[in-house]
């Protein structure tokens, strides 16, 4: 890969991974590559240190038993992005704007094989992301509603532990509601108790929704909307176009990183 082309994302924007045929199976499998393992190398990376990776490594993760010569092209096409971010890293700085944030949303019912949706959230703690997650929903949710309500849920939870893990150590106290930005005003409205929940849309996120509703009025977080193009989760659950994944990343302070621990400037 020393020589390889490089590429601007970690996946083709606007594609999508499907299953591989028995015949695609086949021919991999002649090839005696281990693609667990592969995949595996990567994860660490987008755990830790990179977030933009989070997206490549859950699609490539559904494929792991059954792999066939698209998903191998596609886990080459991040180790060619790689290979142009080796200096990409997190950087903290200590001189950014105080208070912890959240920006939360879900994919809905965009896994090919299951139709489930996706969960994503980042926080980001005195502008410094801090930590991230894109999960797959364990069962298929028959609405946008219930997709985005189960992701927002999974974050608050996320929210209130982290919240507790940091007074007990003393290091940080939250005077104030943790902010949480939501791009959908309808989700905010309702989770702010100013909707109608006897709805055939709104019943089966019933439980989700009222826990949610509980820790605002313990003002745990308050939901604000912000627009789906200042919505900066939104490359942890699709493959965006180079431009959109370089303005995320730069928000959340994502830069390469000189060897000296100096920060290479980029523009936004």
């Amino acid at each position: 890969m020393q020589n390889c082309k490089i590429v601007s994302t970690p996946l083709v924007p606007n594609e999508y991974l499907s299953p591989a045929t028995k015949d695609e199976r086949k021919t991999f499998n002649e090839m005696g590559i281990n693609f667990r393992s592969a995949v595996g190398s990567i994860n660490y990376l987008s755990t830790a240190t990179h977030p933009d990776l989070s997206h490549a490594v859950s699609s490539l993760s559904q494929y792991l038993e059954k792999p066939g010569i698209q998903h191998w092209k596609a886990f080459l096409h991040v180790l060619k992005y790689l290979r142009g971010t080796p200096e990409l890293g997190l950087h903290y700085n200590g001189q950014c704007n105080p208070g912890l944030i959240a920006f939360t949303n879900a994919d809905w019912g965009n896994c090919q094989l299951t139709q489930r949706s996706t969960s994503r959230y980042l926080t980001q703690l005195h502008g410094c992301l801090v930590f991230w997650k894109t999960r797959r929903q364990p069962l298929v949710s028959i609405s946008t509603a219930e997709a985005e309500y189960k992701s927002l849920c999974n974050l608050t939870s996320e929210l209130l532990w982290f919240q507790q893990w940091c007074q007990e150590a003393g290091l940080f106290h939250f005077n104030s509601a943790i902010i949480v930005w939501e791009d959908k005003q309808s989700r905010i409205k309702t989770a702010n108790g100013n909707c109608n929940l006897n709805t055939k849309r709104m019943k089966h996120v019933d439980i989700q929704l009222h826990f949610v509703e509980e820790e605002i009025k313990n003002q745990l977080i308050e939901l604000r909307y912000a627009p789906t193009s200042h919505m900066l989760a939104e490359f942890l659950t699709k493959a965006v176009p180079k431009l959109t994944l370089q303005r995320a990343l730069h928000a959340l302070r994502v830069f390469r990183l000189g060897l000296r621990g100096g920060v290479e400037k980029q523009k936004p």
